[in-house]
């Protein structure tokens, strides 16, 4: 098992900032989502992490070591790229070996890691075949025991698309797989909340390079810290505007006429302000062709983008640590 943590990564391409002051940690021996749209960074961070791209600032660590000056191919983290990304002019077998000559491993241990590596997925009938020959299925098992044959303590995952169904699948039971009977820590990059249910134990949400929110899918839905988190985990959002804040109550108007009074303990919201109504799909009503919005599912935010309120109430503050020197 290995804990991977990144510090402050700054990575930037052509005058474009990427990754700015990137830092989050992955837990050991459990599966992080890195969740956001095509722009947040997700992929760079993982080939940052791979050292496949080269951060311009922050430290990457590993087990609390610092590997950004590591080479790729030498960091205890392989990748798995969404594609197979195979070498063609090389057989089945000097793909699966290549990390392996390339670490300076012995001839028998290359041989025995590519063989019981080929056995589990089921190659050793295509050990000497090109990839041309094969089909997109044995090539990315191909890509998958390249990965597997090196033995880090961390993997990084780009899933395949969702129309490849069987491929991703395939994916997603072989990261389930490292954690759940080998213990390895498995970093993806999920472009979608769909990527996240039913997979990831702990996401972080990106946007531009930078960190939203950080913490358990279901505290994250229940408490999106902002509307980009909210509505990068699903959410509807509807432009409100606060029409009363009371003590203990805001009411707030919907652009379609909709006044909805909700249970309100920040005083963030003040009249006249606008706000966001977010909700998710399933518990949005209908009352002939208008949209109900039951206040229990309610979430809003007010014009800076902070949570105000949500059907769980504010977050907890965290506690803070204690400042008193023992004796």
């Amino acid at each position: 098992m290995a804990e991977l943590e990144l510090r402050e990564v700054d990575r930037w391409h052509h005058r474009r900032v990427v990754l700015d002051g990137l830092s989050f940690k992955a837990p050991s021996g459990r599966i992080t989502a890195l969740l956001g749209d095509e722009e947040s960074g997700c992929v760079a961070a993982l080939k940052v992490i791979a050292g496949i791209e080269k951060a311009q600032g922050g430290s990457i660590l590993i087990d609390g070591e610092d590997v950004g000056r590591d080479k790729e191919g030498v960091r205890e983290a392989a990748t798995v790229f969404r594609s197979a990304a195979l070498m063609p002019h090389k057989t089945a077998l000097e793909n699966i070996a290549y990390p392996l000559r390339i670490a300076r491993f012995d001839r028998q241990t290359i041989e025995e890691r590519v063989l019981a590596v080929a056995e589990h997925f089921g190659l050793m009938d295509v050990l000497t075949e090109r990839p041309k020959r094969l089909t997109d299925v044995q090539c990315y098992q191909i890509g998958l025991a390249r990965a597997l044959v090196r033995d880090p303590g961390v993997y990084l995952f780009e899933l395949p698309p969702e129309e490849d169904r069987g491929i991703r699948e395939l994916a997603i039971s072989e990261m389930q797989r490292l954690r759940d009977e080998f213990g390895r820590t498995v970093v993806y990059a999920a472009g979608t909340v769909e990527a996240v249910r039913d997979l990831a134990d702990w996401v972080v949400v990106l946007h531009e390079g930078r960190r939203l929110q950080m913490g358990r899918p279901e505290r994250i839905a229940q408490w999106p810290a902002s509307r980009r988190v909210a509505r990068l985990f699903g959410a509807r959002l509807r432009a409100a505007r606060v029409k009363e804040k009371g003590r203990d109550s805001v009411t707030v108007t919907l652009k379609d006429g909709a006044i909805l009074t909700l249970p309100c303990e920040s005083d963030e919201a003040a009249a006249g302000e606008r706000a966001t109504l977010a909700i998710w799909p399933e518990h949005i009503g209908r009352d002939g062709e208008k949209a109900v919005y039951p206040p229990e599912h309610c979430y809003l935010f007010s014009e800076r983008g902070h949570l105000v309120l949500g059907p769980h109430g504010l977050p907890p503050k965290p506690k803070k640590k204690s400042t008193r020197r023992r004796r």
